[in-house]
């Protein structure tokens, strides 16, 4: 099951208390995956999704207000990859208040409607129902590539903090983007095909977000994932940072001992200062040690820098053997 799965299974099972507030649910789940069929002269509402759970909570929203059920079955037509998807209709008796109800549909006198797709702002006065609204858009249309490291095997994953809401209507992602806002949860726009994607990048904002939604154990697993990639991102750079030190002393040493190699088979050593011949000697009995080991293996005390220097020195001596060679 992926992690956004398991997040909104746990959005579910946290029981909506307030009747306000599952009324602001019940208008969002509609706008977010509704439609409305028509049957001759009945019209039904119908919830198309892959959850099977959220039934239960959209049946529990009906009884309290309109003591009915909801019809649940197999979608057959629109199953995708292999992913069962469920249709839950609504009883046809209630249809035209329940769309009054949730801010879906102005009627006119003649109890002809139309439809309004954007936010039913009489719904969302308070913060718990702005709660309960984002919610059921959660739960309905939202999609993450979020993956927790799987902590039994080790499994290391590499999956960014990407968490976005996919409508298909304009208005309806604006206002909800609005809404998302108010609560101090940043997002961003962009167009996909015929979608209209609001979209959270920041792992500490997709936080706020599950923090809103009550989704507070898979809260908890994300943030553990995130120290868990801070730590491994941590180590990383610090190999990083000692692999190309040792590449430098590598590289260093190879350049240092050409030198050292030209001048023994041109000139020898014997023309070199004592300093720099007890140099040549001592690299060439340790050509992985760093300066700063070298310092310890000399006769005389030296630092680093002028370790360095003398190197310096000795390959300066051994370009000079190679422009005399030009020259002769």
């Amino acid at each position: 099951m992926s992690f956004a799965r398991e997040v909104k299974l746990e959005v579910l099972n946290s029981e909506i208390k307030d009747e306000c507030c599952k009324l602001a649910f019940l208008s969002a789940v509609i706008r977010s995956i509704g439609e409305l069929r028509k049957n001759g002269q009945d019209i039904f509402v119908e919830l198309k999704t892959d959850i099977k759970e959220l039934y239960d909570v959209v049946n529990n929203c009906l009884g309290s207000f309109y003591g009915v059920t909801a019809k649940i079955e197999r979608d057959e037509e629109n199953n995708v990859n292999k992913t069962e998807r469920y249709i839950i209709t609504f009883p046809k008796e209630i249809t035209k208040r329940v769309l009054f109800d949730t801010e879906l549909a102005i009627f006119n006198f003649d109890n002809e409607f139309s439809l309004n797709y954007g936010t039913p702002s009489n719904l969302l006065e308070s913060d718990c129902c702005k709660k309960a609204f984002i919610k059921g858009v959660f739960v309905s249309i939202s999609t993450s590539n979020i993956i927790i490291q799987d902590r039994e095997n080790r499994i290391r994953t590499f999956s960014g903090y990407h968490w976005e809401f996919d409508f298909t209507d304009e208005n309806f992602a604006d206002d909800f983007s609005t809404l998302l806002f108010s609560l101090k949860i940043t997002n961003k726009k962009s167009k996909r095909k015929n979608l209209f994607i609001l979209y959270i990048k920041e792992a500490e904002v997709v936080s706020d977000l599950f923090a809103t939604v009550g989704a507070y154990k898979s809260l908890l697993e994300l943030q553990n994932e995130m120290t868990l990639r801070e730590v491994r991102n941590n180590i990383n750079r610090q190999n990083n940072c000692l692999n190309a030190n040792i590449t430098k002393t590598v590289n260093a040493s190879l350049k240092q001992i050409s030198a050292i190699t030209k001048i023994e088979k041109t000139i020898g050593f014997e023309a070199l200062p004592q300093n720099l011949r007890e140099l040549c000697l001592v690299r060439l009995a340790n050509p992985e040690e760093s300066l700063e080991n070298l310092t310890k293996l000399l006769s005389n005390t030296i630092t680093k820098s002028g370790i360095n220097h003398q190197f310096n020195r000795l390959i300066k001596i051994a370009n000079n053997i190679d422009e005399d060679d030009t020259k002769k």
